[in-house]
């Protein structure tokens, strides 16, 4: 634990647990998707994959469904890496998510089943008035489930620093060229 703090309006929240670092293996998760079925970490084995925690799908501005679009659009330029999206929501939250916004290529993901999750990725927040949620955060792994690049967001206003995530991208695959 690592007394990180997460900027949310004029609240500083406590985020707990163990934050993954560059070189570390990604924890392991079962979690549950939305058609109530669990999803593991082993799934995406041999697979690059990116992990992005959000506070809410039901959020639109501050760390939830715009940053959400947003990582998607950076993502286009890495068509094989598997995306995979972790909330708080529940599975049916996910499903209208996926009916309303299409959101293909993405794999929902829900803490419903899997509430060790936050801590083990350093997403937990603990204080009011987000205690449970997950806090905003992008973990890019290689098929072998070793951390290349993790950064959890300062403030659910910002973005990711998609400079640094391209570095840690090209180290695992080239890029398409940019449009």
């Amino acid at each position: 634990m690592d007394g990180f703090r997460l900027q949310q309006g004029d609240d500083k929240l406590r985020v707990d647990g163990d934050f993954p670092h560059t070189g570390d293996w990604m924890p392991s998760f079962m979690l549950v998707d939305e058609t109530l079925n669990d999803v593991s970490l082993e799934r995406f084995l041999g697979q690059a994959k990116v992990v992005v925690t959000l506070l809410s799908l039901d959020e639109d501005a501050h760390g939830g469904l715009k940053l959400l679009q947003e990582t998607l659009r950076h993502l286009e330029r890495w068509p094989s890496l598997a995306r995979i999206v972790v909330t708080v929501d529940s599975p049916f939250a996910l499903r209208r998510a996926r009916r309303e916004h299409g959101l293909p290529g993405v794999t929902l993901l829900s803490t419903l089943r899997g509430r060790d999750f936050h801590r083990q990725y350093g997403v937990m927040i603990s204080d009011y008035p987000l205690a449970g949620f997950t806090a905003p955060a992008l973990i890019v792994g290689d098929g072998k489930d070793r951390v290349v690049y993790a950064e959890r967001l300062a403030d659910t206003r910002d973005g990711f620093d998609w400079l640094a995530v391209e570095v840690a991208m090209s180290n695992l695959f080239p890029a398409l060229p940019a449009e």
